[in-house]
């Protein structure tokens, strides 16, 4: 299975999604029902009196109760700040709990920023476990190249096996621990792509798929089931022969 296959096989689970606040949030719901592949967005109003920061939303999957994010965590995912994979904790911000919640969900509208946020909460976990295997995908050298310092210090400071793939040529200085795969091919610089294998422990497995779309968003996921995240990294390995 290639990453096209790969790409265009996932299904996540049916979801719904209500929007409980004081008053109506039409940017918000119309951005959720724009952005995330569910079957509706709903809008159920609280109390005047509610404080507009106990606003949240309530996720439903085949019709049973999944998850409730407070909608600081979902505003913290439009703007998502960028933090180091070693600076914090991985749940110490809001927006954590939105990608925790819709792994598995294919999103039609997600920005640079938010694909580097979900990166590096998968990088966190790299660091974290500091073993296993980390495979990635730049597209460009030059992307790697803007990248060079974390993949240093993430292959310096671990027992990481970290392998990266780029559609060209490769010509700066290696990086010491870290295996580069240049030439790759074009399905490789298509996606905007990182899995790790949790070093076999399934509760840190993690991993990312995504392609630009001509108007400079993304369509993607991310997913931590174990088996979908081995059946990625066969994917990035078949693609890049």
């Amino acid at each position: 299975m290639t990453l096209s296959d790969y790409f265009d096989r996932i299904e996540g689970p049916v979801r719904t999604v209500t929007v409980y606040a004081p008053a109506p949030k039409p940017e918000l719901v119309d951005w959720l029902e724009a952005a995330i592949s569910v079957e509706s967005v709903d809008y159920r109003s609280l109390p005047d009196a509610t404080a507009a920061s106990q606003s949240f939303l309530v996720v439903r999957q085949d019709g049973e109760f999944s998850a409730a994010i407070g909608l600081e965590a979902v505003r913290d995912f439009l703007e998502p700040p960028i933090h180091e994979p070693w600076n914090g904790a991985l749940g110490d911000v809001p927006h954590r709990r939105v990608i925790e919640v819709f792994d598995s969900t294919v999103w039609h509208a997600l920005q640079r920023r938010q694909l580097l946020a979900v990166s590096r909460a998968i990088e966190t976990r790299a660091w974290r476990v500091a073993s296993g295997t980390l495979r990635v995908g730049f597209q460009r050298s030059s992307a790697l190249e803007a990248m060079v310092p974390v993949y240093s210090r993430l292959a310096a400071e671990s027992a990481l096996d970290i392998a990266v793939y780029i559609d060209d040529e490769w010509d700066r200085p290696p990086i010491p621990g870290v295996t580069i795969h240049a030439d790759s091919g074009d399905e490789i610089g298509s996606y905007w792509m990182l899995v790790f294998d949790g070093d076999g422990d399934e509760l840190w497995t993690s991993g990312l798929l995504a392609k630009e779309r001509d108007d400079g968003e993304f369509e993607g996921f991310w997913v931590d089931d174990t088996q979908l995240v081995a059946r990625l990294e066969r994917a990035i390995q078949k693609s890049a022969g």
